[in-house]
C-alpha cells in the first residue's frame, strides 16, 4: 500500500515536470521565433565643437549609428524597434550576406563581418523617427532589461527578440 502511494506521488511529480517543461518550451518558441537578431552600435564623435558666448564647450548628447539585421527562415514583418527604452518605427531593406563593415578611416582592408553568409532572408532594420501611436507594452517591459528589442510578425504570430547588449564598432569621427 505504501509503495503504491509513493509510486503514484512520483508519477504525479513526473507529469507535473513534463507539463512545466512543455509550457516553458512553447513560451520560449513564441518569444524567440525562428530568427536571429544582430545588433551593433557605433559612437559618432562630433567634428566641430560648439561653444557658447563665453567660449565654453556646449554639451552634446552622444549619438550613435546603428547596424541592425534580422535573419529569418520565413517571411517576417518588423513592426517596432526599441533602443535604450525608446520606441521607433522601422524602415526595412533586404540585404545579401555576408554583411561586412569597413571603417572609413582604417588603413587596412579587413572588414568586420556583421552577419555571416546564410541561406536565411536577412533584413536591415533602420530606426525611423515616425511616431508609433500605441507602442506594445511587452516591448517596453523587455526594453527595460535589454539594450534593443524588435517586435515582428511572422506566420500570423507576433514575436519578440531582445539583445541585452549591442556589439560595438570603432567610433566614427566627423570632420
Amino acid at each position: 500500500m505504501f509503495v503504491y502511494n509513493d509510486l503514484k506521488r512520483s508519477m504525479n511529480h513526473f507529469y507535473l515536470l513534463v507539463l512545466s517543461v512543455f509550457f516553458w518550451a512553447t513560451s520560449i518558441a513564441q518569444t524567440e521565433g525562428a530568427s536571429k537578431l544582430y545588433g551593433y552600435k557605433q559612437k559618432v564623435m562630433p567634428g566641430t565643437i560648439r561653444v557658447d558666448d563665453n567660449g565654453r564647450e556646449m554639451p552634446r548628447k552622444t549619438q550613435y549609428n546603428y547596424f541592425i539585421y534580422l535573419a529569418s527562415k520565413t517571411k517576417v514583418t518588423p513592426a517596432e524597434l526599441w533602443i535604450k527604452g525608446k520606441v521607433y518605427s522601422v524602415t526595412v531593406k533586404e540585404v545579401s550576406t555576408p554583411v561586412e563593415y569597413s571603417h572609413p578611416s582604417t588603413a587596412n582592408n579587413h572588414p568586420k563581418i556583421l552577419v555571416s553568409k546564410t541561406k536565411r532572408q536577412v533584413l536591415q532594420l533602420v530606426p525611423s523617427l515616425n511616431k508609433i501611436q500605441n507602442p506594445n507594452p511587452k516591448g517596453k517591459s523587455l526594453s527595460a532589461k535589454n539594450e534593443m528589442v524588435i517586435i515582428y510578425k511572422g506566420g500570423g504570430k507576433w514575436y519578440y527578440k531582445a539583445v541585452s547588449k549591442l556589439g560595438e564598432l570603432d567610433p566614427l569621427a566627423m570632420q
